[in-house]
């Protein structure tokens, strides 16, 4: 059998900056969590992403950074990001929200 390889289905295309921020919030959970999961699983993301991303040249004055990432791992970078973000926002409860918005659209 032939050897085949298997591109992750996401692709996604970063300008430097969104992938300097990117890295910053993992870095920040590995400094900041006291979750050894959140710690573990940002350190790991940040590896991954320092090895595999791939810098392309557009023209003189842009890169982007192309990442592809498989679904499991693109989940992970949105709960990494949505932890980092924790404690910076005043809390809300948007769930009472929703489920006020959901009351309204089903009875109409």
């Amino acid at each position: 059998m032939a050897y085949s390889k298997r591109i992750p289905p996401i692709k996604l295309v970063l300008t430097i900056k969104e992938y300097n921020n990117l890295i910053g919030v993992l870095t920040k959970n590995i400094e900041e969590s006291q979750n050894n999961i959140i710690n573990d699983l940002a350190n790991l993301t940040k590896e991954k992403l320092l090895k595999y991303s791939i810098p392309r040249k557009i023209d003189d004055d842009n890169i982007e950074i192309e990442i592809r990432l498989y679904i499991n791992e693109a989940a992970d970078i949105i709960s990494l990001l949505l932890a980092y973000v924790d404690n910076k926002f005043k809390e809300i409860d948007y769930y009472q929200l929703l489920l006020k918005v959901q009351e309204v659209m089903n009875n109409n």
